[in-house]
């Protein structure tokens, strides 16, 4: 096993505190990617696309492709829960700033102007804190026991964040300016409609890193009994 990895024996006492060092330890190798198990680096990773629509306060409809996340590996773990029985885990993570960037299109209205447009845009996402809840399964293979991440859920909880977009009334700064503070006042709606996809993304990616962590790990090497 990697010396950057920690040995965390099954001992619920120690456990939690245990992987929570673990997971703390790993971030600047989040960075370049873990090469021996094939983990790409997730700073930055990538979103495919985000879908927001709604329409409890306005009509929205708003669409990001090619999303570039930035910050996701300055993270700090702020609690772990390890189930020992049944070997669920719960993580939670703070990330004090994410930055994205990337293309948009926006179909809206604010008040009573109707908006639309498409072009660049740049998000700064601040204390985010992930709450993931990851369940497993315990599977054999010539004779040796391994564990598989069977699905993930997260839970952002963002505490507030600032959108600008680029583009908008064929380039008129006055306009632009004005729709952009329009649009981070209403920011609360925006959020609420492209959380599930962001949610969805981020469980995506963490379940496919942490199952390249394992898969070649013996179980008794990860978590060996005392």
């Amino acid at each position: 096993m990697a010396d950057y990895m920690k040995i965390c024996k099954r001992d619920q006492s120690t456990i939690n505190e245990c992987v929570r060092d673990s997971v703390q330890s790993l971030r600047p190798h989040l960075v370049s990617g873990i090469p021996e198990f094939q983990v790409p680096s997730i700073d930055p990773f990538y979103i495919d696309e985000i879908i927001a629509i709604s329409g409890e306060l306005a009509p929205l409809k708003a669409k990001a492709k090619n999303v570039k996340v930035s910050g996701a590996s300055n993270y700090t773990v702020k609690n772990v829960d390890v189930n020992l029985d049944t070997f669920a885990i719960r993580v939670i993570f703070r990330f004090p700033k994410l930055h994205l960037e990337g293309l948009y299109q926006l179909d809206t209205q604010i008040l009573v102007i109707p908006l639309r447009g498409q072009g660049n845009f740049v998000a700064d996402a601040i204390k985010c804190d992930a709450d993931v809840q990851i369940t497993n399964k315990i599977y054999e293979k010539n004779g040796t026991q391994y564990i598989k991440f069977q699905s993930v859920n997260v839970e952002i909880d963002m505490k507030d964040y600032r959108l600008r977009l680029y583009g908008l009334f064929n380039g008129d700064k006055t306009l632009e300016e004005a729709t952009n503070e329009a649009i981070n006042q209403n920011r609360g709606e925006f959020l609420q409609a492209m959380k599930p996809y962001i949610e969805k993304t981020t469980a995506k990616v963490l379940l496919d890193t942490a199952n390249r962590i394992v898969n070649s790990l013996p179980l008794d090497q990860i978590f060996p009994k005392p």
